[in-house]
């Protein structure tokens, strides 16, 4: 997985954009509601596997489908030209789309 700052956003949703941070398969980040917090790993075939806890730090908006101010969220998918993009389902069975968008290097190009 590169390691990098990601922009990131919940597809086909109200959502707020977020900045997820990867590094050493360890992942980071937040938007205007949510923190989360886990792990990110590709395969040799540039398929990714991403665990993740969540919690609201603000009132709950429904991004995600449910009502629960913390939950988990188990994502596969793959790279993109960009980034990456993951599917995974709430708490609700709402299915989750996440788009993210490489916007630097970990180390911000120094």
């Amino acid at each position: 997985m590169d390691n990098g700052f990601y922009a990131t956003v919940i597809a086909d949703s109200k959502a707020h954009a977020g900045v997820t941070v990867v590094e050493d398969n360890k992942v980071r980040g937040g938007d205007a509601h949510y923190l989360y917090s886990g792990t990110i790993q590709a395969d040799g075939n540039d398929e990714i596997v991403a665990n993740l806890k969540i919690k609201a730090y603000t009132a709950v908006d429904q991004s995600f489908g449910t009502d629960e101010n913390s939950f988990e969220l188990s994502l596969m998918g793959g790279k993109t030209d960009s980034g990456f993009r993951l599917t995974g389902y709430s708490p609700s069975g709402r299915e989750i789309v996440i788009d993210a968008r490489k916007i630097a290097n970990i180390d911000l190009g120094f």
